[in-house]
């Protein structure tokens, strides 16, 4: 063999040089510009030996083999322990296609997983992510020294946090005694939704420690697993709590991980569960436990699979919703007879339009048209049309039926609304919300812009006569925030009839409801020339919510329901 020079891409630098046993070895160019042999020029295979000679290995762990070269201990390592889980990690793809060529052989590779090019980050997490798959196994770690000298930048990294990983058995530090403490610590997943500050204001003042753990939707799911090991490990909280499934991924490896350490995950739905869980169906495990903002999706999430199941109603924070002292300024600024705060869905319609499959447009306008007058699942809407329609929602992908249903609720909801909101006209009534709202209400309606829920919203519901609610369609029983919020400031609403209104209020005494958008002149009419029946109801209202229905009474019902099934 002659020595030859490889080019397996422009930045390529290696060169493969016969040894004097005819076994050939790799020169590379490292990170400090200086060239290196990474195996023996005298006899590479005996070398290999050694390297193997000096590694512990209890017979149950994953071996983790930093750098690869061309591969004379990653084969002894296989003859010695043929039924070990083997990756190997290579900072250089070149390095690992010069491997395959005049490296082991092919049957040698085939029994390996090996991770060439990525980042230290990304090749963590896939070992991450492999070592979850194994049921969590330790990590035992073995090094090329060669390599690690070449490339020190890229190695090092991952030989600290390996190190300390197979120094240390992870999964006896994950899993512990949980929920027998009075005082607990909870996880919460923050993914950025609007409920956080409120959870977090009644997790402390109930008297529990929490830990915020923060993501986004784009983060992937190894860079996240990492983040909650090491949470885990930190803080040992007792149960994790997450809104609406959010930081799990579609996989189900997160949700795998947290089953397979046996920590309790605490999920509240305050959207749609549907479209979500059926995205996420390998989320489903019995170590979570469901909440439902709506009681009419509990027999779909145990059809799911899901073991517990519960009704969680939405509430209110009175420490931000409150009745106010306003200044006369003040009050003159943001009083209104009637007003509606919310969103006017246009341009969230716009852009699921663009999701949904090419020809179900008409399809999507007609099933919203059905859905904006009379409240139904998803199923009996489809089904209630002909064979044709039916028949062509079957050909759809589980992805385009759930972007076709998403756009289905939010444009029905934008029709419901706007029919709702024109029956106001009479009123001159004050709108609070987006742009989208100019282009569908003419002058007849102030439009306002949006408003600070945590700062501006309390101060405009104490400063409104009458405020109004219509609710969206993705709720087919519940009731949203507004019907807490605004009877905690000791304001008035008109809402739309809703089912939980009955098991969460007593209408007609502490909350006013239509039935049908052509109720509305009528009702508004009436409160605004009786401002002490007005008052009367927003008060009997308001001692409903302060003993019943604020985020200290969700959160306590969480944590008992926790205890109840894993302490």
């Amino acid at each position: 063999m002659i020595t030859q020079r490889l080019r397996y891409t422009d930045n390529s630098d290696l060169t493969v040089i016969p040894g004097r046993t005819g076994k050939p070895t790799l020169r590379v160019r490292g990170e400090d510009g200086i060239e290196r042999t990474l195996h023996s020029l005298y006899n590479p295979e005996k070398e290999a030996e050694s390297i193997v000679d000096a590694f512990q290995y209890d017979g149950d762990e994953i071996i983790v083999i930093l750098g690869l070269g061309l591969g004379y201990h990653v084969k002894e390592l296989v003859k010695r322990y043929p039924d070990a889980e083997i990756i190997v990690v290579e900072a250089r793809e070149e390095i690992y296609r010069a491997c395959r060529e005049y490296g082991i052989c092919p049957e040698i590779l085939n029994r390996v997983i090996f991770i060439a090019g990525d980042s230290p980050e990304k090749a963590m997490e896939r070992i991450m992510i492999r070592q979850l798959k194994c049921g969590m196994k330790s990590l035992s770690l073995l090094s090329l020294p060669s390599a690690l000298n070449a490339f020190p930048g890229y190695y090092m990294p991952l030989y600290s946090t390996l190190k300390n990983r197979a120094t240390r058995r992870l999964k006896e530090r994950l899993i512990y005694t949980k929920l027998q403490k009075e005082r607990l610590r909870i996880c919460l997943l923050d993914f950025g939704y609007f409920l956080k500050k409120e959870i977090l204001n009644a997790i402390k003042t109930l008297g529990h420690d929490v830990v915020s753990l923060s993501g986004n939707r784009e983060e992937k799911v190894g860079r996240l697993l990492g983040r909650v090991v090491k949470t885990i490990i930190d803080s040992r909280p007792d149960f994790i709590l997450a809104i609406n499934h959010m930081g799990f991924d579609e996989e189900g490896i997160l949700a795998s991980f947290l089953s397979s350490i046996e920590m309790p995950v605490a999920v509240w739905y305050v959207d749609s569960p549907n479209i979500i869980v059926r995205a996420y169906r390998r989320n489903v495990s019995d170590n979570t436990v469901i909440f439902l903002w709506d009681h009419s999706y509990i027999d779909d999430m145990r059809a799911a699979g899901f073991k517990y199941v519960y009704y969680l109603p939405l509430a209110t924070d009175r420490s931000i919703f409150r009745p106010l002292r306003l200044s006369k300024k003040a009050y003159r600024k943001h009083h209104s007879r009637v007003s509606f705060v919310g969103n006017s869905m246009l341009d969230a319609c716009r852009k699921q339009a663009g999701k949904i499959p090419h020809g179900f447009h008409d399809v999507m306008e007609a099933l919203a048209e059905t859905l904006s007058r009379e409240r139904m699942s998803f199923e009996k809407l489809c089904s209630s049309y002909d064979e044709g329609i039916r028949g062509k929602l079957d050909q759809l992908t589980e992805k385009d039926l759930r972007e076709l249903e998403a756009a289905i609720y939010w444009k029905a909801t934008l029709i419901n609304r706007l029919r709702a909101i024109n029956r106001l006209r009479e009123f001159s009534p004050v709108i609070y919300g987006d742009s989208g709202w100019r282009e569908l209400l003419d002058e007849a309606f102030e439009i306002r812009g949006k408003v600070d829920y945590y700062q501006g919203l309390p101060v405009v519901y104490n400063s409104t006569e009458i405020n109004f609610n219509t609710t969206s369609l993705q709720m087919p029983e519940a009731v949203n925030q507004r019907v807490f919020d605004v009877p905690a400031c000791g304001s008035f609403l008109i809402t739309d009839y809703q089912k939980a209104l009955e098991e969460l209020f007593e209408p007609g005494r502490e909350v006013i409801t239509y039935e049908d958008p052509e109720e509305i002149p009528e009702l508004v009419r009436y409160y605004l020339d009786h401002p002490q029946e007005r008052q009367r109801v927003a008060l009997a209202a308001r001692r409903r919510v302060l003993a019943e229905h604020t985020y200290l009474h969700r959160l306590q019902r969480i944590v008992e329901i926790m205890r109840r099934i894993f302490s």
